[in-house]
């Protein structure tokens, strides 16, 4: 949809429990940093209200989103480069594909507690009515994945659409360009000498890593309902978010 941001998409359309979530209302995207004029003029013409930017300090300032698109509803995730628990995960990792798929597992089982104000934030705006809305991360795979499945999650869509969404980024992605954007950004010294087998894992989208959020969701939470309570959503907020997207 977008020339400067290949994993961009509308996440309207998809059958959920009441009904069909309405487009032009919820945008997922990787990094807006590349957009083309015509991209611009393109999220221009969406009227967005609210960004949920889920990168980094670093990597915001690495790869500025354009000043014409910021609005008065962003929301800038607060971490820095060292705080960025993905950079302390694979500090360590050793440089294989097996760790680093591992590494990946075990981000997503903890993104529930360390992203949680990213994500309530974006859960926030859509029941305040903060709407259009586009949330985005570096890639648009794994943050960005993770938060678009809450929402497609809360709102009744059965997983295994949700996660046929998740694995569609690594087909909208350019590998080569998706790795170079990388390599510039915050977690460069994770990526030095890494072997091809490696990359391969940090490009790919496994249906696995998504399981393994659903598998803490449930576990602690019982379903992402029980998540936002337990962050302070009364049941009018829920329904409020129900209410906007079908």
């Amino acid at each position: 949809m977008l020339v400067g941001a290949p994993n961009f998409r509308d996440l309207g359309g998809h059958a959920a429990r009441d009904g069909t979530i309405r487009t032009g209302k919820v945008y997922r995207s990787s990094q807006l940093s590349h957009l083309t004029d015509g991209d611009l003029e393109s999220v221009r013409h969406m009227s967005l209200k609210s960004i949920i930017d889920l990168r980094s300090e670093r990597e915001r300032i690495a790869q500025p989103t354009p000043a014409v698109l910021r609005t008065a509803g962003d929301y800038l995730s607060p971490k820095s480069d060292t705080d960025f628990i993905f950079n302390r995960i694979f500090a360590e990792s050793e440089k294989t594909a097996a760790a680093w798929a591992a590494g990946f597992s075990t981000f997503y089982g903890l993104m529930l507690d360390a992203y949680a104000p990213e994500f309530i934030a974006m859960f926030r705006a859509i029941s305040d009515g903060n709407l259009p809305i586009l949330i985005h991360c570096s890639a648009g795979k794994d943050r960005t994945g993770a938060a678009s499945a809450l929402l497609l999650d809360f709102l009744g869509v059965q997983r295994a659409t949700i996660v046929d969404d998740y694995v569609r980024s690594s087909s909208e992605l350019n590998g080569d360009m998706h790795f170079k954007n990388m390599l510039s950004d915050a977690k460069l010294h994770l990526y030095a000498d890494l072997p091809p087998e490696c990359r391969d894992v940090i490009l790919g989208t496994e249906p696995a890593y998504l399981e393994c959020l659903f598998a803490t969701l449930d576990d602690r939470f019982g379903s992402v309902s029980g998540y936002l309570a337990h962050h302070g959503f009364s049941a009018a907020e829920r329904n409020r978010i129900t209410d906007a997207l079908i």
